[in-house]
Order: structure tokens, then C-alpha cells, then sequence
């Protein structure tokens, strides 16, 4: 059990320093994951090593933030982090096969570690708290997930495995009623459990009893979806009875749990990079981020029981005016540069680029906010159930981003 406390260094307790006016909103070279606490005033990011860094926040301008701790228990690069909203306790996990559970303590001012009992012999690689917060799961290099909850007769967190992957899982998702998750590997595919605890688990049944006759057994595979290539990312609605899922072969696929009959899925190939997060704003509209440096959203139309989803739009509306516009022969070179590159790298050439309805396109000719990949997508759902119409995103460019789906024109239903 670690009794290490993470130390407040002086250089933590400093202002953010000022980001190149090139790099807006960049707080460090890489921002590998990142969280919010519940009301969003402070931040919790890994800068692509084995630190954690806290943030007070202040707005959307990093100038006015203020780095307060450094958490530095783990021996190796942290993959992931969650912060909880209803216990403020973050859990956090990385490359050294360890998990941890941060829990603030008021009166020495310190974000105090519980160790985890993961029982993995390879790297972590995704951590999410479940919607209660009374349990979380953890991905790993080791073929299984971890159902961790706490113990108090011996302080610590323990763990429950959920098996039956042949690969690395790279994403997890929980359902809104806290019962099941959904994963995705590097085994090409998409899976549904049950992660079922006695004790701290309803047995009541809750809509499902007519689609998983086994739901309440733990560590039941309830469902698989066969993806063309390893599962990045997956995404599981509001309601309960729709998942995303998007792969690294540049497809998203999208599922309606039915009661009585077989899942109906629908897959999108894009004409852009892939997907690395994806989240529900709504029941009918999933944002993607990845590759292509931009958040991008998808809708379905049509019944609920046979929705038909589509790519909507590109929700950085920013363009090349806004970062300065080049002289001519320059602006004439960088577009003949492009169009090389989308030709060698994606495919993707003059007389290809016309978007197709209901095709997300290539990156066009345009300058966002993210110069670069972005790799996390956080949301917090609201209370009313109604659509989520803020977020933010971090990525390989060192930048933390938010974004107002309202502001941008973008209509959520």
C-alpha cells in the first residue's frame, strides 16, 4: 500500500507560463490525457510522462491558470486519468502496470495516493470511473480488465478481472446504469460485459432482461461487434441502448441495442485519418476527435429503434484569417505542398475531395485550433439529461481547448 505523499514543488505553485503566440492554450509539449473536476475549476493532465500535473483554472486563457501539484507516484508514462465528479477522487494509471486513487487531503494541502491492486503484468492503458463512482475500470497490455472498488477493511482498492480479450484494450466505456462496460482492442473488437458486483450493484432489472439474459452475472460477454482494424475508441449514450465505437482503419460504427432481436449497426468509412476519442453529446450526436486535428460530429435521424447517423460537421470554425494570412507565393507553395501530402498520406486528391452525404471528408484547406492530433475528449453529462453542448480536448500539440457546440452555430437534439 503506498503511503507516499506527492509533493508541492515551487515551481508548481507558479503561473503558467505565457504559451508562444503561435501555440495558444499549449500548458506543456504534449498533453497525453487530461480530467475536470465537477465544476470545472481545476485540472488534472499528464504531459506525456510519469507526473500529473493539477491546475487551478480561471477561464479558458492558461496565462490566468495556476499549476498547484505535481503528483509523482508512478515509475512510468501515465496512459490515462479520471476525475471523479461525485467523490473528487482521480484515479490514474500507466506504462508501470499501476493505478492509483487521489484522494485530497484539506489539512496537509496534498493529493494523497491509495494503491491499486491491479494484478496486470503489462501496461494500463484507459481508466474510467464508473457513473456512480463507487467502482472503475482499467484497459491493459494484459488481455483483461480490471473491476476495481475499495475495501476498507484493508484500505486499499482491490480488484475483480474481466477476461476474454486476445489483445492490448485500448478504451473502455460504462453504461449509464452502472452495471456494464463496453471495450475495445487491439483484437478487432468491440465488446460488451457485464461488470455486475454484489453489493454494490442493483439486481433490479432495468430494461435489459429482455436483451442479456446473463446481465447480472460478472464478467459475462454479452455482446461482440467485428471491427475492420484495432478499436481506438468507444462511446456508449445516454440512454443506454446506443454505442460508438471508432477504429484505427478510419471507420466509426454506431449500434442500437434492441430487445428481442440482434443489434442494428451501421459503420461510416472516413475519407480523413482516424478517430482516437469519441463521446455522446446526446442520444443523437457523437463528436469525434483524432488525427485530423479538428472535433467532428455525427447525428442520427430517423427512429429510434432504426436511427440512420451521418457526419454532420466540422466544429472548428476558425479559418486562415484568423492566424494571419501568408503572402501569395507562400500561401501558393503550402497548397501545393498540401495537396502532395494528402495525395501521399491519405489518399486524397483533387478530383476525390467532394464530400459524400453522410461521409465525414478529409481535412480541407483550413487552419484549427489543434495543430496536431487530438487524443482526449472530456464531456460531463448533465444532470436534466439534456444535450451536452461543452467540452474539451487536449492533444499531441501540448494544447487544452474548450469548446461551445452553441457558439459554434451547432443545434444538438
Amino acid at each position: 500500500m503506498a503511503t507516499k505523499l506527492a509533493s508541492t514543488t515551487a515551481a508548481a505553485t507558479s503561473p503558467a507560463s505565457a504559451p508562444d503566440p503561435e501555440n495558444e492554450n499549449k500548458v506543456a509539449l504534449v498533453v497525453s490525457c487530461h480530467s475536470w473536476n465537477k465544476n470545472r475549476t481545476q485540472l488534472a493532465l499528464s504531459p506525456n510522462t510519469e507526473e500529473i500535473w493539477i491546475y487551478e483554472v480561471t477561464g479558458e486563457d492558461i496565462k490566468k491558470w495556476t499549476k498547484t501539484h505535481t503528483l509523482t507516484e508512478h515509475g512510468g508514462y501515465v496512459s490515462a486519468l479520471d476525475w471523479c465528479p461525485s467523490t473528487n477522487l482521480i484515479v490514474s494509471c500507466g506504462h508501470d502496470r499501476n493505478a492509483y486513487v487521489w484522494r485530497y487531503d484539506e489539512k496537509l494541502k496534498q493529493w494523497k495516493p491509495a494503491l491499486v491492486v491491479l494484478r496486470i503484468n503489462r501496461a494500463a492503458t484507459c481508466v474510467k470511473w464508473s457513473p456512480a463512482g463507487n467502482k472503475f475500470a482499467v484497459g491493459s497490455g494484459a488481455k483483461v480488465v480490471p473491476i476495481c472498488q475499495f475495501e476498507e477493511r484493508n484500505d486499499w482498492w482491490i480488484s475483480k478481472m474481466i477476461k476474454k480479450h486476445s489483445s492490448t484494450v485500448l478504451s473502455l466505456a460504462w453504461c449509464c446504469n452502472n452495471k456494464f462496460i463496453v471495450t475495445g482492442a487491439c483484437d478487432n473488437k468491440c465488446r460488451v460485459f457485464s461488470a455486475v458486483i454484489t453489493g454494490l450493484d442493483s439486481a433490479e432489472d432495468d430494461g435489459f432482461g429482455e436483451v442479456w439474459a446473463k446481465q447480472h452475472e460478472f464478467g459475462e460477454l454479452l455482446c461482440e461487434f467485428d471491427a475492420v482494424s484495432w478499436v481506438n475508441a468507444v462511446a456508449w449514450s445516454p440512454n443506454a441502448f446506443r454505442i460508438a465505437y471508432a477504429t484505427h482503419a478510419s471507420t466509426i460504427s454506431f449500434v442500437q441495442i434492441l430487445a428481442g432481436s440482434k443489434p442494428l449497426i451501421q459503420s461510416i468509412s472516413l475519407k480523413g485519418l482516424p478517430f482516437l476519442d469519441i463521446r455522446f453529446l446526446s442520444d443523437n450526436s457523437v463528436v469525434a476527435v483524432g488525427y485530423d486535428n479538428a472535433p467532428m460530429l455525427f447525428a442520427a435521424s430517423g427512429s429510434d429503434a432504426e436511427p440512420k447517423w451521418a457526419f454532420t460537421d466540422i466544429l472548428d470554425k476558425e479559418d486562415k484569417k484568423a492566424a494571419g494570412a501568408a503572402p501569395a507565393a507562400q500561401s501558393a507553395t503550402k497548397t501545393a505542398l498540401k495537396t502532395f501530402q494528402d495525395a501521399t498520406a491519405r489518399g486524397i486528391t483533387a478530383s476525390s475531395s467532394q464530400k459524400k452525404e453522410g461521409q465525414a471528408p478529409g481535412v480541407p484547406e483550413k487552419v484549427y485550433r489543434h495543430s496536431n492530433a487530438i487524443s482526449c475528449l472530456f464531456t460531463q453529462p448533465t444532470s436534466d439529461s439534456t444535450p451536452i453542448t461543452t467540452f474539451w480536448t487536449s492533444g499531441l500539440d501540448g494544447r487544452v481547448l474548450y469548446w461551445d457546440v452553441k457558439k459554434i452555430g451547432v443545434t444538438l437534439t
